[in-house]
Parts: C-alpha cells; structure tokens; sequence
C-alpha cells in the first residue's frame, strides 16, 4: 500500500508540472520584442518656422481720470482685439482715396488696402473714439448739464445738433447726437462729463489709442475738427472700428437713421438725421446702398471727405475705411461725393471678388510621423484640430494653398500619444500669404511597448528547448510522462531489489547465527 500511494503521489506532481511549464513559457514568449520594418523619418521641409506672434497691446497701470465734478469713471472691460491680419491678395483694383481698407469681419482680416499707413486727417472719424470712451466710462442714464465748455472751438457752421447751453438731456441722448448728426459740441460735452475737461479727456483719448496699438494716432480733440496735429492712419481706424463694432450700445448708435431727441426744459423735441447718406433709402438718394449700415462720416476742407461703412451678404461681412475722398462737380452744376461712391464700389468688390473656402480639414490626414518606443506600430496619423474656412479670391486655384506642419518637437515622437494629443501646427498658405493656423493632433491614441526582457545565450537555448517542446506539445508531453513513468519504474525496481538484498543478507545472517549457536 505504501508503495501504491507513493506512486500516485508522483504521478499528481507530474502532471502539474507539465501543466505549469507551459504558462511559464507563454508568458516569456510575450515578452520577445517583435520585428517592425523601420518607418521613413519626417522630412525637414514638412517643418516651418512659426508665425510671427501678434503683438499685444502696451498695458497701461494708470487710474482712469478723475473729473472735476467727482466722476471716477469705471471701464466696462471691452477686450481689445487682436491685431488685423493683412492679406494684400493680388489685385488690380483702384480706389480714388488718399488711403482706403476693407476688412473681412468674420476672419478679421484687412483683404484690400491703399496706403494703409499713410498719415490722414480722421475729421469726424474722432467721434467714434470719443463714443466709445463715453460707453466704456459713463452711464448712459446719467443726466448731463450743457456747459459753455461744449461750444470750445466750435464755430456755428460745424455739424451740430443745436444743444443749447443749460440745457439737461441724458448720456444716451448726447451720444445718438454725436454718432447720427455728428454733433460737434455733443463731444464736448462728452468730454467735460467723462474727464472734467476737454484737454484731460483728450489724454484719455490717446492713452485708449495707445493700449489698442493704434501707432501712427494723435488725437487733439474730441470731435475731429481740423488740427495739424490730429492725424491717424487707414490702419488705425480699421483697429478702432473693428473693436467699436464689436459693443452692441455702439452698433445702436452707429446705425441709426433717424432719432427723436425728447423735449427739454430749453427745447422742442429735435429729429436727428443721419449723414451717412449710403443707408438713407428714398428715392432721391442717389447714394443709396441696400446692404450698407454705419458707421460714421467725416468731412474738413484738409481730411476730404471719410467714410467707414459695413456691410452683409449672406455669411459674408465687409468693412470699408475710405479718408481723403473728394467731391466732383460735373458740367451740369451736379456734385458727387466720392466718399459714399467709392465706399460702394469698394464694398462690391468684395462681394464680387470673394468667397469663403475651407482650407483646413478635420478629416484629412497630413502626416504619419514615426513614433518611438511605441506598441504594436511605429507611426501615427496626425491631422488638423479644426475645420477652418477663409476668404479667398474667386480665381484662387486650389493647387497653390498648401499646408505646413510644424511640430512641437522633430519625429519621431515618443509614445504614449493621447487620441487628440497636439503634437504641432499647421498653417495653411496661399502665394505663400498665411491664411489660418491650428493644432496638429493625433487621430489615435499610441500605447507604450511594454519592457523587454534581454536574455542571455543559456536563457535562449531554454527558450528555444521550452519553444519547442510546446510547439510539439501533442508529442512531446505525452513522450516525457512515458519517460517519466519508465524512469520511475526504474527507480522503483532498483529500490525493491536493493531491499530484496538486504532481507536476503539478514536471513544469511540469521541462518549463521543459529548453526553457530546449535554448535
């Protein structure tokens, strides 16, 4: 019996063996590194230098400017806008203007332009600096009181709206007459209300310039009458339109046809009318122009004649800037203002000349840099972040956008890479004009190889046995248990012959002992 159990016992440990020897051997097999054909590194020209940065605005730390009257004016936080990006796409449209822009308002974006930096008399332009200032610092619910200082340096011939001194109306009511009739002594007024008095709201006025970046502005007071020393430039005004038409109070203001000022204790209820004849629709207006509102007008004998308007049509919004327009007088006695033709023709060319075009997709692949010490593969598909679409010329041929990618760090990468993990820039380019710029991202993720073990010559000897033996398993296994049992049986025959001897030789000695003893 004893025999019995221990053979059934070396049996069960045999058999557990031979079924843990192969999940021992799987497990190393995992760890072997797999052979990948080498990836084709990212050539440099895939590369590109970055952008130049937009530049920021200086920060100014001084107070707002505190009134005679105990005013502290609070700004409202209107976020300056970003530079204007300047396109300057071929063309062969000319503008009779001292300088002129159009700006595309969804991609702000300056499409056109004619000496843009040359330096112009803004004339009434300044108003628009001078409403804002008001919006951003007043209340417009706040009553003011019309002072001798609204009528400074201002002769009964400028545009007025007929303020009369005493006079009380709120902040609301001054400025539909700054913006819809181009009050001159409406500024004033607003000045002394802001700023205490004219010259401290004109420091004002220069420091706001400043902080928006407009570099070749100097204001000298605020309702734009001629001053040798009040000048701007096309570019200044594109920035200071583009970030008043972003305030909703401004836009009121800015496209206003027609206003009723109420009755004051001094006079009759007044109907402002606006001076931007494109948006006056009769049938005497020969100016007219449907799809045209705002902004403001501006006229002295040295500016010429200034107009900056907007207009829309369908998912395209333009905005024209044209300073130093002048007035023909034809054979008949007749007159045309060229500031509100030319504005137009501008504007339709625009429209005629330009549609949206996506030149950046989500969807399509623009590289697959290699990755290193990545699992399973060794490169990734990397694409635009976004859908980006812009305003092209018509006649822009698709074969001359082009894309450049510009990566955090030159492949390969190093996994692991999150799905939508940016790795990068890519800017598209038209006639080698930046259009749009977005992240490169991964479009999957890429998992990290697991660590390899590095075997030594004896270790891949066993290995290769161990490969194998359970490769053969079907043979091998069923070989060695017969091994095995043949082995044991070996060892237990020679185990119960060696017994066998020693009873033999206790019974030789056995049998000695007795005939010793029967002697």
């Amino acid at each position: 019996m004893k025999k019995i159990r221990f053979l059934s016992i070396f049996m069960i440990l045999l058999l557990l063996l031979s079924l843990v020897l192969p999940c021992s051997a799987a497990e190393e097999e995992e760890t072997e590194p797999e052979e990948t054909e080498e990836s084709t590194t990212v050539e440099e020209s895939t590369t590109m230098e970055t952008l130049d940065p937009s530049i920021t605005a200086p920060v100014f730390d001084s107070d707002p400017i505190v009134g005679e009257d105990g005013l502290t004016p609070s700004p409202t936080g209107f976020e300056i806008p970003s530079p204007l990006a300047e396109y300057n796409f071929p063309t062969d449209y000319f503008i009779n203007a001292k300088s002129a822009a159009l700006i595309e308002l969804n991609t702000h974006s300056i499409i056109f332009s004619y000496e843009l930096d040359k330096q112009v008399y803004p004339a009434s332009l300044t108003k628009i600096m001078t409403c804002m200032l008001a919006l951003e610092y007043g209340n417009l619910e706040d009553v003011i009181t019309i002072s001798s200082v609204a009528f400074t340096d201002v002769d009964e011939y400028s545009s007025s709206a007929g303020l009369m001194e005493g006079e009380r109306l709120p902040l609301r009511e001054i400025l539909y007459c700054v913006m819809v009739s181009s009050a001159n002594e409406a500024c004033n007024a607003v000045a002394e209300y802001i700023s205490g008095d004219i010259d401290s709201f004109v420091v004002l006025m220069n420091q706001k310039a400043q902080e928006l970046g407009m570099t070749g502005t100097h204001f000298e007071n605020p309702h734009g009458l001629h001053d040798d020393e009040h000048y701007t430039t096309a570019r200044d005004l594109a920035t200071l339109a583009t970030w008043a038409w972003q305030n909703p109070q401004f836009r009121e203001f800015a496209t206003t046809i027609e206003h009723v000022i109420p009755a004051t204790e001094l006079s009759e209820e007044r109907t402002l009318h606006t001076t931007n004849y494109l948006t006056i629709d009769s049938p005497d207006n020969k100016y007219y122009y449907a799809l045209a509102s705002g902004v403001k007008t501006g006229f002295t004998t040295p500016a010429g004649g200034c107009l900056i308007a907007t207009a829309t049509s369908g998912e395209m919004s333009f905005m024209s800037i044209v300073c130093g327009c002048s007035t023909v007088v034809h054979d008949d006695g007749s007159q045309t203002d060229q500031r509100f033709t030319q504005t137009k023709e501008l504007l339709e060319f625009g429209f005629e000349n330009y549609s949206f075009v996506q030149v950046l997709s989500s969807t399509a692949m623009l590289d697959q840099p290699e990755v290193r010490n990545a699992d399973g593969r060794n490169n990734v598909v990397v694409h635009a972040k976004q859908d980006v679409t812009v305003l092209l010329p018509n006649d822009c041929k698709p074969e001359e956008i082009t894309m450049k990618l510009e990566y955090d760090m030159l492949p390969p990468l190093n996994a692991p890479l999150e799905e939508g993990q940016r790795v990068g820039t890519v800017t598209a380019y038209y006639t080698n004009i930046p259009l749009a710029q977005t992240d490169l991202v991964t479009l999957t993720a890429v998992e990290e190889a697991k660590p390899i073990i590095v075997l030594s010559d004896s270790d891949t000897v066993a290995g290769n046995i161990f490969g194998t033996i359970l490769k053969y398993w079907y043979f091998t296994i069923p070989a060695m248990i017969l091994f095995i049992l043949i082995i044991t049986l070996f060892i237990v025959r020679a185990v119960n012959v060696h017994k066998a001897k020693k009873r033999a030789e206790r019974r030789r000695r056995a049998a000695q002992t007795r005939r010793r003893q029967q002697r």
